[in-house]
């Protein structure tokens, strides 16, 4: 078992515990409350997770192009506020697996924010890499 599962193992069963502590009246409002905030740490210790997996995939075949939404607009998460050819420029760009601008549910939109929090921490990561790697 490494680290971050431990610590994920752990955060459950520390906040299954903290459960005992409420009143009846608010236990079923806490248990939501407690077990959103344990899905939410759950995704990201796996997004951190697959993060690095896809940055060392993409190093290990000299790709350091930075993932992109497909749709009307083309939207670099992380980088919104650069300009893009500058970044197509420096970098390059490819675009995002399963990306549109077209929400039909709200799973999909789910989805959504799970893809652009992925993307944005590989852009981040990436384009610091990058960088050095012009450098040099």
């Amino acid at each position: 078992m490494d680290n971050k599962t431990l610590l994920a193992a752990m955060l459950i069963l520390g906040l299954a515990n903290v459960a005992g502590c409420n009143s009846d009246k608010n236990l079923e409002l806490a248990d939501k409350t407690r077990a959103n905030k344990v899905v939410k740490i759950a995704t990201e210790l796996e997004v951190n997770d697959a993060v690095e997996v896809a940055i060392q995939q993409a190093l290990a075949n000299d790709d350091y192009r930075l993932l992109h939404s497909k749709g009307r607009r083309i939207v670099v998460p992380g980088f919104e506020q650069v300009e893009l050819t500058l970044l197509e420029s420096k970098c390059g760009i490819k675009p995002m697996t399963n990306s549109s601008d077209v929400m039909k549910s709200a799973e999909q939109k789910i989805q959504r924010k799970a893809q652009y929090a992925f993307a944005k921490q590989f852009n981040q990561a990436m384009h610091a890499k990058c960088l050095a790697e012009l450098t040099k």
